[in-house]
């Protein structure tokens, strides 16, 4: 798509319906001062990154975890727990210290 050159004091006037035709129309815009461009305002590019079409389905199904990455993450959490155990925390009670950090 070709640019539109515009002038700063345009683009500052009209900053939303500019931006507008940049992110839904794919529009890049050449700023000009003077006679000179000296800005061009672009619609990023596509990032690649977790489909959104799919993400009703992950926070039904949860992530999907190889048993490597499940193994992981146990030893991850054992390590945090293991951590925890004895260290005192001014806000639980001393009859709920036996408990499970994690029970509700």
């Amino acid at each position: 798509m070709d640019s539109i050159v515009i002038g700063a004091t345009d683009f500052a006037r009209g900053l939303s319906d500019y931006l507008n035709q940049v992110q839904y129309r794919g529009q890049v815009l050449d700023i000009e001062r003077g006679k000179r461009v000296i800005a061009r305002v672009i619609p990023p590019e596509a990032t690649e990154g977790f489909p959104i079409e799919q993400l009703g389905e992950f926070f039904t199904k949860g992530a999907m975890l190889s048993a490597a990455e499940r193994r992981s993450f146990a030893k991850d959490l054992q390590g945090l727990r293991s951590e925890r155990v004895g260290a005192h925390d001014p806000w639980v009670r001393d009859s709920d210290r036996h408990k499970s950090p994690w029970a509700c």
